[in-house]
């Protein structure tokens, strides 16, 4: 049995596997079966890695490795995770329905400003599946903004002040140039879209194929609005189309 044995402990992994999968292997015309042949597992950590990096634990038949090393994707998606429960009790607090229609806005008041910037912008797509919007920078806000809710917070050593505020018309630029370059025009469509409810705007855009006929203004001439290019329902949507 002493041929066997060395064999036995020369097994190369894919041996071990194909043994543990059909439960006998046969050495020297011995049939060895699971109960004859105990295979115990032991971690072996690579060179120049501390315990502090990869550690492990098992019992001998289960082993257990742990990749301790820091992952910034992870750590991203933690931050991420951790703003958006944030939002959701922000929008609790504040007494709102899930079909509320809100803008969400943040401002960095820490040292960590840029690293918070580049966590939600590679986060986007989480928390506007999350949220059902995207999170604004607070300097895009108008200026006539109704804030719902607004609080303080820090996560991981950064410092930030979430904002939930009533969905507003936004106008594009690109209206100053549409409209003549009359700003006087300008600020009287917005005050126009202002007095109209968000779901009335929305019906009357689709309604239009996306555009509508302002004719009502007096002393202005008649002028098609574009959605999404003269005119946005959200802050959301503004600042999406501003990204592309």
């Amino acid at each position: 049995m002493g041929k066997v044995s060395n064999v036995v402990k020369k097994m190369t992994q894919e041996q071990i596997l194909a043994f543990e999968k059909s439960g006998e292997v046969s050495f020297f015309g011995h049939c060895l079966k699971l109960d004859d042949i105990k295979v115990v597992r032991q971690f072996k950590r690579p060179e120049n890695v501390s315990e502090k990096e990869i550690d492990a634990a098992g019992d001998g038949d289960v082993l257990v490795i742990l990749d301790l090393r820091t992952d910034q994707s992870l750590f991203e998606a933690g931050v991420a995770r951790e703003v958006v429960n944030r939002i959701q009790k922000l929008r609790k607090t504040a007494q709102l329905e899930p079909a509320d229609p809100v803008d969400v806005y943040y401002e960095s008041v820490g040292n960590d400003k840029n690293t918070l910037e580049e966590i939600l912008k590679s986060q986007d797509q989480y928390i506007r599946d999350a949220l059902g919007s995207p999170i604004v920078p607070k300097e895009m806000a108008p200026t006539d903004v109704v804030v719902l809710g607004e609080e303080s917070h820090n996560v991981h050593d950064m410092s930030f002040v979430i904002c939930i505020a009533r969905s507003t018309p936004i106008i594009s630029p690109d209206l100053l140039s549409h409209a003549s370059g009359n700003s006087n025009h300008v600020e009287a469509l917005r005050v126009y879209l202002l007095s109209k409810s968000l779901s009335r705007l929305k019906n009357q855009f689709q309604s239009g194929n996306g555009v509508i006929t302002v004719d009502c203004i007096e002393g202005y001439p008649l002028i098609r609005l574009q959605l999404g290019k003269h005119v946005f329902l959200s802050a959301g949507d503004f600042y999406l189309a501003s990204r592309s």
